[in-house]
């Protein structure tokens, strides 16, 4: 009887000091039907409902996925059939691959729904089970990680891309609707030991997410210029100042004067009428340099009901909206080093009123302002190319933007603004940068040459190359996130 409780008690210390020494060696599964002894570094994966929402629709994920995952889903899905949603709070990968795809297709099979929340992660095989939801959401504050693989004898890359060894990865992909690119992508993006963190535009390209920021943009050019704004001129288009106010709001852009409204009048000398403008301006403080201001602005008004024809304006200038609302979110969640100014300017089109206006009023000093970035007509080229202009008089920002990778397909051209250059349009004095110019302020601007639908009805959201007008949009994204964070010393070229 001595031995036996000597032995009893040998046993109980050994267990209980290898948990506290060791203690990611114990699993316990979430709903307590098991303990497994696990000789990982990561925690197994566990499921688990928020006790303070008091709702079982929503499951929680967190952990590695591994051999025991399978039977772990199985008895939550077979007691909580109303899970609408897998929300994956930290999910590094798997260390069971067949374990992992079997998961992920009856996730797929359920139509349950998959979320990363704000700083979450998830990554390699914790992504390839992210992709089986039947809806994916994500917080923007989010990382989403891939890499390679590696094999007993050889790296996947080292197979020929018709070997026997990738068909289950590709079949996998097929059944849950994501291009084979996408896996091809992740093999060459990083080695097996490293991880390649997605961009929002490699996010959107390869549909990771159901809808992304620029899913959100397309929506947004397409109600701005819709048939119910009836081509918002000037003085009639209070819907899409209520459209780009609530926009503002809910991404939590800050106020001048408790207002996003900045309200002005001018007198149109063709009309002899005097008009009531309103631009919609909002900003977000900067993390290291707050009293410094980026201007990033758009007009989004357009030329209203010509002889009962609804010119709809989705190039000119929808496009520069919706992708100024899309900067905006994103920049709500990411804090740039500089305050930026998100400005939609009303009345371009009757003559800049609506940047003059600002700039003769500026809710912060002008000598604050370090950059005006200009975004007008992004979304229709048959050739796939997007200007910059400014660069002439500002040569300092060339380099930096001639760096910035951006999609094979988008031709990134520079000119418009050499005043000798006789061949092209002169683009300074022509949009909502040229009162930025006037004032001495460095500006850029983003645009397309004019093209067969330019000032026509046919401007419209069904005519736009939208493949395109995404690639735009990231590129200037990663222009902006660059010069927040190197900006060039400012070296301005005589004007002429």
């Amino acid at each position: 009887m001595k031995k036996l409780l000597i032995l009893l008690t040998t046993l109980i210390i050994v267990f209980f000091g290898t948990l506290l020494l060791f203690p990611s060696l114990y699993y316990s599964s979430s709903f307590g039907q098991k303990i497994i002894l696990r000789f990982e570094g990561d925690k197994a994966a566990r499921f688990y409902f928020n006790p303070k929402s008091g709702s079982t629709d929503t499951l929680y994920m967190k952990g590695v996925i591994y051999s025991g995952t399978l039977e772990d889903f199985n008895y939550v899905i077979k007691k909580h059939p109303e899970i609408k949603t897998l929300t994956m709070a930290e999910v590094p990968g798997s260390v069971d691959d067949e374990t992992n795809l079997a998961v992920s297709l009856l996730i797929r099979a359920h139509g349950i729904n998959t979320y990363i929340p704000e700083n979450g992660w998830v990554a390699s095989g914790g992504t390839d089970m992210f992709l089986a939801g039947y809806k994916r959401e994500r917080h923007l504050n989010t990382r989403i990680g891939v890499h390679s693989w590696g094999g007993e004898k050889l790296k996947a890359t080292e197979y020929p891309r018709n070997h026997e060894v990738h068909r289950k990865y590709l079949n996998y992909y097929r059944d849950i609707g994501i291009s084979k690119d996408f896996y091809w992508f992740t093999l060459e993006a990083a080695p097996a030991e490293k991880t390649h963190w997605l961009s929002v535009q490699e996010i959107d390209k390869f549909n990771v997410i159901t809808e992304t920021i620029f899913d959100k943009m397309l929506i947004n050019q397409k109600t701005l210029s819709s048939d119910e704004y009836r081509g918002r001129k000037t003085g009639e288009n209070q819907k899409a100042q209520a459209l780009i106010s609530e926009s503002f709001n809910n991404t939590g852009l800050l106020t001048f004067n408790n207002s996003y409204k900045q309200e002005f009048n001018f007198f149109n000398e063709e009309e002899q009428k005097t008009y009531c403008a309103t631009n919609i301006i909002g900003y977000r403080t900067g993390s290291k340099l707050p009293d410094k201001y980026i201007v990033i602005g758009a007009h989004y008004d357009h030329l209203g009901v010509i002889q009962d024809s609804i010119y709809n304006g989705a190039d000119d200038n929808a496009s520069g909206t919706a992708a100024l609302m899309m900067l905006a979110e994103y920049f709500s969640v990411f804090q740039p080093r500089h305050s930026i100014i998100f400005a939609a300017f009303d009345a371009e089109e009757m003559g800049l009123h609506g940047s003059r206006y600002f700039i003769d009023n500026p809710p912060v000093k002008t000598d604050n302002i370090i950059l005006d970035i200009n975004m007008d007509m992004l979304s229709y080229n048959p050739n796939n190319e997007i200007y910059v202009s400014g660069t002439y008089y500002y040569p300092q920002f060339r380099d930096l933007i001639e760096e910035i990778e951006h999609d094979d397909d988008l031709v990134v051209l520079f000119g418009h603004d050499d005043p000798n250059d006789k061949t092209i349009d002169y683009w300074m004095n022509g949009s909502d940068n040229a009162p930025f110019f006037r004032k001495g302020v460095p500006n850029i601007t983003f645009s397309e040459e004019d093209h067969v639908y330019y000032h026509q009805p046919g401007d419209d959201y069904r005519n736009m190359h939208h493949v395109f007008y995404k690639g735009v949009a990231g590129f200037i994204l990663d222009v902006i996130k660059e010069v927040d964070m190197g900006m060039p010393q400012t070296e301005e070229r005589d004007k002429q």
